[in-house]
């Protein structure tokens, strides 16, 4: 297949360009500006890489003629400033809304979609833990008026935590194997908040299963699945698993620090994950250094 992804030169994004064009896909990456490091550009030397600005859509789509389009771009935040809102509400809903009338112009009508469960907080039908995940459930809506009115077919992939090689965004298990290697001591809350991780290899087969999926779809079908590893385990306990997996003992000053406004205590659990895909990688697999290199 021919398939359009946004959001390439991001973490989740560019392993999934690479996993796709294995996968024997046509792959074409929107980016808005030349890719300087040598390393990224290594990594997706099989992808069509497209240079764009939003003015230039419509016929960028029309050029490209994708079967798919899988969005990934976003700008995340956990806490925002007011400065910021513009930036958000341009990335996450001004951009993509253009890009959804750009293919329907085109005629290109089957949308895989990425949203997070933080759109459900305290497993909430809808409550956004914070504006980047309302901003997403704004797209959401957005996207409900191209599947009833202009006949598209859209699947929408709720994000967990995600980790795994090459991870250069500063998260949690990048935090670890910083401190594993610099013996740094870190304040950080009580730690009996949830969490869940999913192996980037798992996420990639989660779009996968989705391609394969939305071929079977009609068109005005608009679907919501999550891609959950299963695997739940409280802060501290996390670190537990990651310091066997990698024989280290890090030194964690517990409760040094307060829980964030709105904290996730507890991960939702009203997201069915998509049919014909499960987590493959465990945590304890996953975690050890020597697979992430």
């Amino acid at each position: 297949m021919r398939i359009l992804i946004t959001g390439v030169t991001g973490f989740v994004g560019s392993h999934l360009a690479t996993y796709l064009s294995d996968k024997g896909h046509l792959i074409y990456g929107l980016i808005r500006k030349p890719i300087q490091d040598k390393s990224l550009l290594s990594k997706l030397n099989k992808v069509s890489l497209c240079l764009f600005h939003e003015d230039s859509l419509v016929d960028l789509v029309s050029e490209i003629k994708p079967d798919i389009v899988i969005h990934l771009a976003s700008l995340y935040l956990t806490v925002h400033s007011y400065e910021q809102i513009d930036d958000l509400i341009k990335s996450n809903i001004t951009f993509p809304t253009k890009l959804l009338e750009a293919m329907s112009v085109n005629n290109v009508t089957k949308l895989i979609n990425t949203g997070t469960s933080w759109q459900h907080f305290n497993s909430a039908s809808y409550e956004p833990v914070n504006l980047y995940a309302a901003t997403k459930q704004a797209f959401d809506d957005v996207i409900k008026y191209y599947t009833s009115a202009k006949y598209f077919s859209c699947i929408t992939l709720k994000l967990f935590d995600t980790y795994g090689p090459d991870d250069k965004r500063g998260k949690l298990i990048s935090l670890l194997d910083k401190l594993s290697k610099t013996k740094e001591g870190l304040s950080m809350s009580a730690g009996e908040q949830i969490v869940e991780l999913t192996h980037i290899d798992d996420v990639c087969a989660a779009y996968l299963a989705a391609i394969e999926l939305i071929d079977e779809k009609d068109a005005d079908s608009n679907d919501c699945y999550g891609v959950s590893s299963n695997e739940k385990y409280n802060l501290r306990t996390l670190v537990e698993i990651y310091e066997k997996a990698n024989n280290v003992n890090l030194d964690i000053k517990w409760g040094g620090r307060p829980y964030r406004e709105r904290e996730v205590m507890d991960l939702c659990n009203n997201l069915p994950n998509i049919p014909k895909w499960e987590a493959k990688i465990s945590l304890s697999e996953g975690l050890k250094i020597s697979n992430r290199v």
